[in-house]
């Protein structure tokens, strides 16, 4: 094939491959729901962020909680991955509201207004940032 998607020589299963192909690759991945594992550690970084806000380390965590978020937002909603440096461009179409709020992260000159941002990334993910119980069941101890 070439890079175009065009087969160079024909053969009588090809389109059909092809079009299977394409038609997955347009539906997306399948949609992997936040796990409350997942949602803890969200939630336990927004609260390390928050210790250390008037800190300068507070930029990087919060930035690296950024990064998390949007690549649980990708797979959430069951879109394709794509490079980071590409995701205010990609997430303006598939989701205006997060570009705006991930820009909102990224932009933020004060620490505070950075958190403020991350919050709301965050929240759309987990709903709140309340901690809750793992919903395990808890075992006799002998």
């Amino acid at each position: 094939m070439y890079a175009q998607g065009r087969a160079v020589l024909p053969h009588p299963d090809l389109d059909a491959l092809m079009a299977e192909a394409q038609a997955l690759s347009a539906a997306g991945p399948v949609p992997r729901p936040l796990t409350e594992d997942g949602r803890f550690k969200l939630v336990d970084e927004i609260m390390d962020c928050r210790a250390v806000v008037d800190q300068p380390t507070h930029a990087l965590l919060a930035l690296a909680v950024a990064s998390r978020a949007v690549d649980r937002l990708y797979a959430v909603n069951g879109w394709w991955e794509v490079k980071r440096e590409r995701w205010p461009a990609d997430l303006a179409v598939k989701n205006p509201e997060v570009a705006q709020e991930l820009n909102a992260v990224l932009v933020a000159s004060e620490p505070d207004s950075r958190q403020a941002a991350l919050e709301t990334l965050v929240t759309r993910l987990t709903g709140d940032l309340t901690y809750r119980d793992g919903g395990s069941e808890p075992e006799a101890v002998p």
